[in-house]
């Protein structure tokens, strides 16, 4: 992998917002939300949801299907580390002070490609691959965190119903093994995620209150998104 010539030593004044967690988090509604405030304010912001179509960040997903093997595995990784330098590319030319990426990078990417059975050793190298591609664009984080990822599965299937996207839940087993799969897969992410060195928010959702939540993403946005280092056109903004 050859990200190294995509991430320049350099000083941006660009922010990227990460938002993930497993699905039904609420991740797209807190995007939405944080980009109508941020926009609100008069930020410069883009905000790209993970249903958009022709999502830079998202490969099709007949690429998922052969992670288990060295080859495939090898080809899939290949893709996303071209995708993610030029998306980087694109964003420090962009005119945006601030872009919104929501789901993509640790439930779609990651996530997945461990539920996929990509080697975990391959697998940890091509995360900190895309978290190193990113580092140009001073990378933000808000992380939804679930300690019943069954409970979870549960949660949004009550509200959604038991079929909903690629989401099919036809027995009581289905959600005792979705919750036994994913919970997996957010041990890897969380790993993962404590090991980088960027502003983060983890909320560990485990009553479901919104309004509080809510609050904490305000105060991070405003205290770390929004801080003082941020470009002249923000400051001005923070200080009208």
């Amino acid at each position: 992998m050859n990200e190294n010539r995509r991430s320049p030593a350099i000083h941006s004044q660009k922010r990227l917002l990460v938002i993930d967690g497993i699905p039904g988090s609420g991740k797209t509604t807190a995007a939405i939300r944080i980009h109508n405030l941020l926009t609100a304010q008069g930020v410069r912001a883009r905000c790209l949801l993970e249903l958009e179509e022709n999502h830079p960040l998202l490969p099709p997903m007949e690429h998922y299907y052969a992670l288990n093997t060295a080859e495939g595995a090898d080809a899939f990784i290949r893709q996303l580390v071209d995708r993610y330098g030029r998306f980087v590319e694109e964003q420090l030319n962009s005119p945006e002070d601030i872009v919104i990426i929501e789901s993509v990078l640790f439930q779609d990417v990651i996530s997945v490609s461990h539920l996929q059975s990509m080697n975990i050793a391959q697998l940890q190298s091509f995360t900190e691959s895309l978290q190193r591609l990113l580092m140009p664009l001073n990378p933000h984080l808000i992380y939804y965190y679930h300690a019943d990822v069954e409970g979870q599965w549960r949660y949004i299937c009550g509200i959604r119903g038991n079929e909903w996207g690629p989401v099919s839940f036809k027995s009581d087993e289905d959600f005792v093994q979705a919750g036994e799969v994913w919970s997996a897969s957010q041990a890897f992410v969380r790993t993962a995620i404590d090991a980088w060195l960027i502003p983060k928010l983890i909320i560990e959702n485990k009553n479901y209150t919104w309004a509080e939540y809510d609050e904490r993403i305000d105060g991070f946005v405003s205290e770390s998104l929004l801080k003082a280092s941020a470009s002249p056109a923000i400051n001005r903004i923070r200080h009208s």
